[in-house]
């Protein structure tokens, strides 16, 4: 978990970290740029780089948080990554609806891994989700 200076955001919270390239938004990767530093100055998390790899013992983070936040779900890697587990992404969906307080954030290029009418992955009104769409090739992400 970090504050952050995004405008649109207060914190970022990453159970997930890492991610490939699907698309020509994924060209220039501030994240891939940022996990491999991170990896390279030691920091705890990021010993897999850019692999994407589930923090399972981050998942409680947002429990501790007392003042309403808007929180970037996966702002080092993508919560519908295919390599990311199903049961990690319902963990995080149960953490996000058990934490009504905070706007949950998630931004994706995978648009179709996300589950929207799935029992085990149930949208509330905290959970925002936006897609990223670079140029009119992938605008069928919509």
């Amino acid at each position: 978990m970090a504050n952050t200076k995004i405008s649109w955001t207060d914190k970022s919270w990453n159970p997930i970290s890492g991610c490939s390239k699907v698309s020509d938004g994924c060209k220039n990767c501030y994240a891939e740029v940022m996990a491999k530093r991170l990896q390279a100055m030691g920091i705890k998390g990021y010993e897999n780089g850019f692999e994407v790899t589930e923090h399972w013992e981050r998942l409680t983070e947002p429990y501790y948080w007392k003042k309403p936040n808007k929180i970037f779900v996966c702002s080092m890697g993508d919560l519908f990554h295919e390599s990311v587990s199903d049961s990690m992404i319902v963990e995080v969906f149960k953490v996000m609806r058990n934490n009504p307080l905070h706007t949950f954030q998630l931004l994706t290029k995978r648009t179709g891994f996300i589950l929207i009418d799935s029992p085990e992955q149930v949208w509330t009104d905290n959970i925002w989700l936006g897609v990223t769409i670079e140029n009119e090739k992938n605008v069928l992400r919509l």
